[in-house]
């Protein structure tokens, strides 16, 4: 009989807890206007895959990598996605997907590079990114090619860089 009543009162404590940590959120909860949203579609048949998305201190862009190793930019709806950066040893030709390449698209990334992670240095511009293949990088603002800052530490090569953050106080 004791032991059912502790387990009870056990019981009856953990759903309170819960209870009062859920209301709050639950509370500041708001409804998402959809009628507000746009949705920027990618050329058909060309890119795969956006991963992280940035806006850089002008608020231009979205900017978000694709799987052949490009960053794109938003330009508006006149003109579309452009490119705006792209790794070292970048080539259109062999990079860009293709209908008539055996390659599989691990392969094409492991060779062109695959930009997962996007962050803006609000202060300098610069866009740092976290490239699976080929590691940390940088943008200079205008973009272009990247610069590889890090791909290996301690004789170790990085492996699957997915995120980058920047720090906007110190840069």
């Amino acid at each position: 009989m004791g032991c059912s009543m502790s387990r009870l009162l056990k019981t009856t404590v953990t759903l309170i807890i819960l209870v009062l940590l859920l209301m709050p959120g639950a509370l500041a909860a708001t409804s998402f206007d959809a009628s507000r949203s746009q949705q920027l579609p990618l050329p058909r048949g060309t890119v795969h895959g956006p991963e992280s998305v940035a806006f850089d201190g002008q608020g231009q862009g979205p900017y978000s990598g694709v799987s052949d190793g490009r960053i794109l930019k938003w330009n508006g709806e006149k003109l579309g996605w452009t490119t705006y950066a792209y790794g070292p040893g970048y080539d259109s030709r062999t990079c860009m997907p293709s209908k008539f390449s055996p390659e599989t698209e691990t392969a094409r990334e492991s060779r062109c590079g695959r930009p997962l992670g996007l962050r803006f240095n609000q202060k300098s511009g610069d866009l740092y990114v976290a490239d699976a293949y080929k590691g940390l990088m940088r943008v200079a603002p205008g973009g272009g090619e990247a610069t590889v800052l890090v791909n290996q530490v301690d004789g170790f090569p990085l492996h699957f860089t997915n995120g980058v953050d920047v720090d906007q106080v110190t840069g």
